[in-house]
């Protein structure tokens, strides 16, 4: 089950609305909420896992790749046991167990994988393990904690590039006649430092510069874009081309919508 469902069960578990024009708004109890949450288990089933069922992996990096960890767990009760299968409350966290039938005394394993990359904090997800005892309620409940550090990595702030510059947004919009300036939050991911400017294909009454004005190699500011418009064209856009980017024309460019004064 994935986070967006959870959410989704526990707002549908709080208030439920009739559907008629005349509807009551009906609060349901805390205590059936927290059994959506927290399902009850089947009573007497003897899943016993070596590591116990409250499982931590401590303090890992958001771009430390996907953690791993293999469970061994043994049939401590009378009857064979089967898992059917095994859901989690977030999709950043998949649970696998091994196939076939489990006497009593017998063992097997369930193979947790979390994958931290756009989770940051601090993470308390579980894994509902169902087996032939019941279709609906889990046998065991497994609780996973830990804490995800953010990543160092800020690039997927900045969706748009052009080449190893990587932008915020690559559309500025102008409102009417009067000269003003537009910032375009950027990142020069490369080696080596840059300085921009305006490129002389670019349609005419631009200026750019880079605040700082040499962007180091990884440093993040912002490109300014002063626009001064002409007294005879009023167009809709126009384009401006960055000079000091080893790259194609075209792949150069960024639009300029102008808006009328509202």
């Amino acid at each position: 089950m994935k986070c967006r469902e959870i959410k989704y069960l526990l707002l549908l578990a709080a208030i439920i609305i009739c559907g008629s024009a005349t509807a009551q708004i009906k609060l349901i109890s805390r205590e059936k909420i927290d059994s959506i949450a927290n399902p009850p288990t089947v009573d007497g089933a003897q899943m016993q896992f070596q590591s116990g069922t409250v499982l931590s992996f401590g303090r890992i990096g958001e771009d430390d790749g996907r953690w791993e960890k293999s469970l061994e767990w043994r049939n401590a009760g009378q009857e064979t046991l089967v898992v059917t299968r095994v859901t989690t409350t977030c999709s950043c966290l998949q649970a696998v167990a091994d196939k076939g039938a489990v006497k009593s005394g017998d063992k097997s394993g369930i193979k947790l994988t979390y994958f931290p990359k756009g989770h940051p904090g601090k993470v308390e997800q579980r894994v509902f393990v169902y087996t032939n005892l019941s279709a609906t309620k889990p046998t065991v409940v497994l609780t996973l904690k830990g804490e995800v550090t953010p990543s160092a990595d800020v690039s997927a702030d900045y969706p748009r590039n052009r080449g190893e510059l990587r932008l915020r947004r690559d559309t500025v919009v102008f409102m009417g006649d009067k000269l003003q300036t537009e910032r375009i939050a950027c990142m020069n991911s490369s080696s080596r430092a840059m300085h921009l400017e305006v490129d002389d294909f670019s349609s005419e009454g631009f200026k750019l510069r880079t605040e700082p004005e040499i962007l180091a190699a990884g440093e993040e500011g912002a490109l300014v874009i002063t626009y001064t418009p002409s007294a005879n064209k009023k167009p809709l856009w126009l384009k401006l081309y960055i000079k000091g980017l080893a790259l194609p024309l075209r792949a150069r460019e960024l639009y300029v919508v102008i808006k009328k004064e509202e």
